[in-house]
């Protein structure tokens, strides 16, 4: 059907031309511009008010005063200030409005609010909108067959609805919201219907529209600020609020860890990555100046909008199957009175298990980590976390990334070292070649701690607890309780009252999704498992279990997959603990703590001097050896002296090393390289040497003094 735009220079409310409104699911086009089939010249509204339509609005919506003005950024405003769509007083009459905005030269929008029946249904379209969304957008409006406006710029569609569902959805160029938003309206009717009730269908919209996985963050446009979202967060008395008003000492560990919250609470609201991030320029959080830096945007807003698809992509794992209205095909209707029977078509559409850590932790469950005193399980634990919140492998398996949250019983005050020394690591590691690194630089765990005393046994405090993941975004991830012990206060480990514990983990994991991590002990012997209760380990969804060989002095362990739904029992990864110096102390004592270094199949930790040097330098293990025992001793006997080694200044002492040992070059920085890679030996102090290279020296020699 060739239909074409109304006149833009048309007063009249009347449909013209031959266009018809959508009757009986039949549908009408888009305008030909914009992906009809008519031949007409591109007919485009100007972006300047047109008062003389405003009188096509239906009667339902301009009989109620939440009407406001608007300028041409889109910022609700009053006849004399800021509109809010959480402050009524800021909004007037129908009348009024169109008043005010007329002898201004501005527009008029609608402050939909809870208390109201609407909802509005907005399909975005731009010039390079594909063809598969114009087609959709023209199902969406024929399916609802309701007062149907263009935008403002002409190009878009406006679906007016009666119907509610929450919060807004975002998806693909539609956007619906049935409370606190601003929708500029302009009268150049489309639809001429009433306003229909249409909660059903609705709902059914909304619950298709989770965000796509892409996370590609663009920078660049024309796309301004949010003044409408800018406006309610500023009001929000929720997180939102306060996080826009630079509220978060004392609740975050950092403030680029709030930055991120904040801006995953923007993101679902902005029409863009661009738009979010200048709209969080507008709140205080965003007037520091890494706010401005590129490299940082796109970090945080990457991280921001994983995050968020991870989140959405729980809510429906498992809920969407073979029938969809709009974004799939339907070709069945299932009967309300029955349950829904699925066959292997049916079942060949549901969507596949997920996982947050490939084949070891699932997307959503409760599982444990556990392991006897000395197993390293709380270093383990934290460097998993850390490696969730930043969507980065975890011992060559593939993890999505996800909100990760730490609830430390116990053993509190070794927790700021140990997240310093992970990210002074991960620095290192990513810049492998500069191995003089001894600050964290830019580099973030990204994992949320909560140190305040809580009782999970009190229903008070899970509420709580709920609603602080909840409300700060922090929920649809992990979190993690450690120790079962310290959480079940008062509960008989050895007795079914266990199952308390249990019945409050699932009740958490139903309430914010995800993942409960437990962190618990042993038994008595290795072979019983964890401790206590022999119903726990049932109850688990996966189980991870720390081992370490306590006869032997080295700081390696392993930890063993002894149960995991729908994976593979029995796997174990081996990983060695390695020290990191974060500074001195005020009597001049070293501060360090220790990380944890996954192993090779060969028993050499990933990206160790031994790994990486062992096709470069081409020497057997004998020669390696005699080399590291005579630069060990070279360099203490520097250091007795009085000298300040470094690498550079031990590549000028080949000569004089020559006359004892025959050594070259290469395998002198080696056996450098090899000795600090094992930091039990020897380590390059940050204190610089009179020539300002960093020094080095072995790790307590009996007769070198610290």
């Amino acid at each position: 059907m060739n239909q074409r735009e109304i006149s833009v220079g048309q007063p009249s409310c009347e449909m013209q031309d031959g266009m018809q409104p959508a009757q009986n699911g039949t549908g009408a086009m888009l305008p030909p511009s914009q992906g009809g089939s008519g031949d007409d010249p591109v007919k485009t509204a100007p972006a300047a008010p047109q008062p003389e339509r405003w009188g096509c609005l239906p009667a339902a919506l301009r009989d109620r005063p939440q009407w406001v003005l608007a300028g041409a950024d889109k910022r609700p405003l009053t006849a004399d200030g800021r509109a809010a769509s959480t402050d009524p007083s800021t909004w007037t009459d129908f009348d009024t409005a169109c008043r005010a905005a007329a002898a201004k030269g501005l527009h008029i929008g609608y402050m939909l609010h809870e208390s109201d029946p609407f909802a509005c249904i907005d399909l975005d379209v731009k010039d390079e909108t594909p063809k598969v969304h114009i087609e959709r957008f023209e199902k969406i409006v024929a399916a609802f067959d309701s007062y149907t406006e263009r935008s403002r710029s002409g190009k878009g569609l406006h679906v007016w609805v009666e119907g509610k569902i929450g919060k807004g959805r975002k998806r693909d160029g539609v956007e619906v919201y049935s409370q606190e938003r601003f929708i500029i309206c302009t009268g150049d009717t489309y639809i001429d219907r009433p306003v229909a009730n249409r909660q059903e269908l609705l709902g059914k919209l909304a619950s298709e529209m989770r965000p796509s996985a892409c996370t590609e963050i663009q920078l660049d446009g024309d796309d301004a600020p949010d003044w409408s979202l800018a406006a309610y967060a500023a009001q929000d008395a929720g997180e939102l609020g306060r996080l826009f008003a630079g509220d978060w000492q004392g609740r975050y560990p950092s403030q680029s860890e709030a930055d991120l919250a904040l801006v995953k609470l923007l993101l679902p609201h902005a029409d863009s990555s661009r738009e979010c991030w200048l709209t969080f320029r507008l709140s205080k959080l965003g007037e520091r100046d890494k706010a401005g830096r590129l490299d940082y945007a796109r970090t945080t807003l990457s991280l921001a909008a994983q995050h968020l698809a991870n989140d959405a992509a729980h809510v429906q794992h498992g809920q969407q199957i073979a029938q969809s209205l709009f974004w799939r095909d339907s070709t069945q209707h299932g009967n309300p009175r029955h349950f829904r029977l699925l066959r292997d078509d049916d079942l060949d559409q549901l969507p596949s298990l997920r996982w947050m850590v490939k084949r070891i932790i699932p997307h959503a469950g409760v599982g444990a980590i556990y392991g006897d005193s000395g197993t390293y399980k709380s270093f383990l634990t934290l460097d998993l976390l850390a490696h969730i919140a930043n969507g980065q492998e975890w011992f060559g398996r593939k993890v999505i990334a996800a909100p990760a949250v730490y609830v430390p019983f116990e053993g509190q005050g070794g927790i700021p070292a140990r997240v310093a020394a992970w990210r002074i690591a991960q620095a290192r590691r990513r810049n492998p070649d500069a191995l003089l690194i001894a600050s964290p630089g830019n580099e973030r765990s990204n994992v949320a701690v909560i140190m305040e005393p809580m009782n999970l046994r009190e229903q008070a405090d899970r509420d709580k607890l709920v609603q602080t993941l909840t409300e700060c975004g922090w929920a649809g991830g992990v979190l993690c309780i450690d120790t079962l012990a310290h959480a079940a206060n008062g509960i008989d480990e050895n007795s079914s009252e266990m199952g308390e514990m249990i019945a409050i983990f699932r009740e958490l994991q139903h309430r914010l999704g995800g993942v409960i991590l437990i962190i618990h002990h042993s038994g008595k012997s290795q072979e019983r498992g964890m401790r206590g209760w022999s119903g726990l380990h049932a109850a688990m969804d996966f189980v991870i279990e720390c081992q370490r060989d306590k006869t032997n002095s080295k700081t390696e362990a392993k930890f063993v997959l002894t149960k995991v739904k729908d994976g593979s029992d029995g796997l174990s990864f081996a990983f060695a603990m390695q020290p990191v110096t974060l500074g001195m102390d005020d009597d001049g004592d070293e501060i360090s703590s220790l990380i944890v270094c996954p192993m090779t199949n060969e028993g050499q930790p990933v990206g160790s001097a031994k790994q990486t040097r062992k096709g470069i330098n081409a020497i057997d293990a004998e020669t390696a050896a005699a080399d590291d025992k005579f630069i060990y001793q070279w360099v203490t006997n520097e250091v007795i002296d009085g000298r300040f080694p470094s690498k550079n200044s031990l590549k000028g002492q080949l000569p004089d090393m020559k006359v004892t040992y025959e050594i070259t070059q290469d395998r002198v920085t080696a056996a450098i390289e090899r000795l600090i890679a094992e930091e039990s030996l020897m380590i390059e102090r940050e204190l610089k040497s009179p020539n300002g290279n960093v020094w080095i020296r072995p790790i307590d020699p009996p007769q070198v003094a610290k």
